[in-house]
């Protein structure tokens, strides 16, 4: 993969209502609908950061890389914990 960002994003929590998204990655945000369950909410960080990280990959291939990384994180465990 070329074109990988190392840079940080800056990940906000927003109701994505109106964008008709669960999370969305631009300009170095990624923004995250919290009315999300936490399996779909950890399947849309992963699939958010992908975006940002690997902007060279389709949107098939996020989707495919996002479901295999979720699945096998929820499967050992790992769990979204409010404040």
């Amino acid at each position: 993969m070329k074109n990988v960002k190392t840079s940080k994003p800056k990940i906000k929590e927003k109701k994505l209502g109106r964008e008709m998204a669960m999370g969305q990655c631009y300009d170095g945000i990624i923004e995250i609908d919290p009315r999300q369950t936490s399996e779909e909410y950890l399947d849309t960080m992963i699939h958010e950061m992908l975006h940002h990280h690997f902007p060279e990959l389709t949107e098939e291939q996020v989707i495919k890389i996002s479901n295999l990384m979720s699945k096998s994180l929820w499967n050992k465990g790992y769990r979204r914990i409010m404040d």
